[in-house]
């Protein structure tokens, strides 16, 4: 009977895939048996809470439901540097005049809601929508205000959207610490040596991915909303940096932030597996 395969949830956008890439097209061989599955971070992040998945990268905000069946993995996160999600408007509005806008979200569980909550605390009608389908919206008329994630924030421009407030800006200046986005989160009660294995095998694949980049621009093209190489470029350059291989001091001082803010007790160097 063949090997029951190992399960790992990721987003479509660049970084995810970008990471990933070397064990999704079979350069890397973890010795151990994979299948990926592909969902928005919403979906993700309702599959994370439901606890079934093995590997699965979410939304940093809800790390706080997380935390007691899933260890955080060293390797794989996207994490802000002065960028984040970003508050765009079809005019460039004020945040007085918030109250009579709606805005679109990209998922109520999102860590781009969270951050829209740091930033405003004040009334406003909220979407709830995938994050594809924010731009659309707006264009359609249906909200007024849109927080854009994954591609979207690159090029808005082009859409005659205006610039409102980059979150991740916003969170930096506030906390003096990059803003932890979304993370790869795996099974507490998986063999330690299996939670090594994953681990050694992701930082081979973004090694990989790092060193053939026209190997793998196909495959980030095959998931990505943009298909414009520059924008994806940008994208897998803003969000896979030094602390995607492992974190450094820097993102650890975000993530000890929001922890904190998640009001998660457990000391930092418990919630990440380090074997």
């Amino acid at each position: 009977m063949p090997e029951k395969a190992l399960e790992i949830a990721l987003s479509p956008c660049p970084n995810d895939v970008f990471i990933l890439s070397g064990l999704i097209l079979k350069k890397v061989d973890p010795g151990i048996n994979l299948a990926f599955r592909f969902e928005d971070i919403e979906t993700l992040n309702q599959l994370g809470l439901a606890g079934e998945i093995s590997v699965i990268k979410t939304s940093f905000a809800i790390w706080d439901k997380l935390y007691q069946r899933y260890d955080l993995m060293p390797v794989g996160a996207a994490l802000g540097f002065g960028v984040g999600p970003l508050v765009v408007g079809l005019k460039p509005y004020d945040l007085e005049d918030f109250p009579e806008l709606t805005v679109a979200i990209p998922g109520e569980h999102t860590t781009a809601h969270l951050l829209f909550r740091f930033f405003y605390q004040g009334e406003i009608k909220k979407e709830f929508i995938r994050y594809d389908q924010v731009i659309p919206y707006l264009l359609e008329n249906k909200t007024e205000l849109g927080v854009l994630i994954h591609e979207g924030r690159f090029v808005y421009q082009r859409y005659g959207l205006y610039k409102i407030c980059d979150l991740g800006d916003y969170w930096e200046k506030q906390t003096e610490a990059p803003v932890p986005l979304g993370g790869f989160f795996i099974k507490k009660d998986l063999p330690s040596e299996v939670k090594q294995t994953l681990v050694n095998a992701f930082r081979e694949s973004l090694l990989w991915a790092q060193k053939n980049w026209e190997e793998v621009l196909p495959l980030l093209k095959s998931y990505a909303q943009e298909l414009d190489e520059k924008v994806i470029k940008l994208h897998v350059e803003t969000y896979v940096t030094e602390h995607s291989f492992d974190f450094k001091e820097n993102s650890l001082k975000g993530l000890t932030y929001l922890k904190n803010f998640l009001k998660i007790e457990k000391d930092i160097n418990k919630l990440i597996w380090r074997g």
